[in-house]
């Protein structure tokens, strides 16, 4: 058995990059429904609150409605076209960061680090960063080529190792928005919705 690395392209088709990109393909207009149907995994209620800060946004307007079954569905359009999708921005003083934020912060922000130091500067009292996720994080963004090893690890002779040190590479700082871990295997950089480094796949050889 080898391991044989392939690139492949991969759609996340939820969340408010997926939502809009559906709006915009009905330039006739939309429902609620459609939008939730054409998503992998989203309640309705998702998508409603999304069209709802659309619609107090002035990114879409309601301009009918439609009968489905015994229900009436709004029929909404998109009024200002933008490439990228609305989002709510959050309040940078009362929003509080996820730990994965926390660090991705932290990582943009550090010249260089370890987990333990990583860990100790995404940390806050109200949210504590554990060194096992940190370590967790960093790990995959190696795998991804995010970041890079500026000391390895070494096992030492007695017990323990030294600490690795690491450094964000300059091309992959993207943008504020942290990675996401993928249960497929991958990094997702939501900033350029693309895939960070290699998704690797186990090929039998006959």
């Amino acid at each position: 058995m080898t391991r044989k690395p392939i690139h492949i392209e991969v759609a996340m088709p939820s969340g408010p990059d997926h939502y809009w990109r559906e709006m915009l393909a009905r330039p006739k207009g939309f429902t609620v429904t459609e939008i939730a149907l054409a998503s992998e995994g989203v309640a309705n209620t998702t998508v409603k609150r999304y069209v709802e800060f659309l619609k107090a946004e002035g990114f879409v307007v309601r301009i009918g409605q439609k009968r489905d079954g015994y229900a009436l569905r709004a029929i909404y359009a998109v009024a200002k076209r933008v490439t990228k999708a609305p989002v709510r921005r959050p309040d940078p003083l009362h929003a509080p960061f996820s730990a994965r934020e926390a660090m991705w912060n932290a990582i943009r922000a550090l010249d260089q680090f370890t987990v333990s130091e990583l860990a100790v500067s995404a940390s806050t009292e109200e949210r504590p960063v554990a060194q096992r996720t940190a370590d967790h994080y960093v790990r995959a963004l190696l795998r991804a080529g995010v970041l890079r090893a500026v000391a390895e690890p070494e096992r030492l002779k007695g017990h323990g190792s030294t600490r690795g040190v690491y450094r964000l590479v300059k091309s992959a700082n993207t943008g504020p928005r942290a990675p996401k871990l993928c249960n497929a295997g991958f990094v997702f950089d939501p900033n350029k919705n693309r895939v960070l480094g290699e998704a690797v796949v186990t090929e039998a050889r006959s």
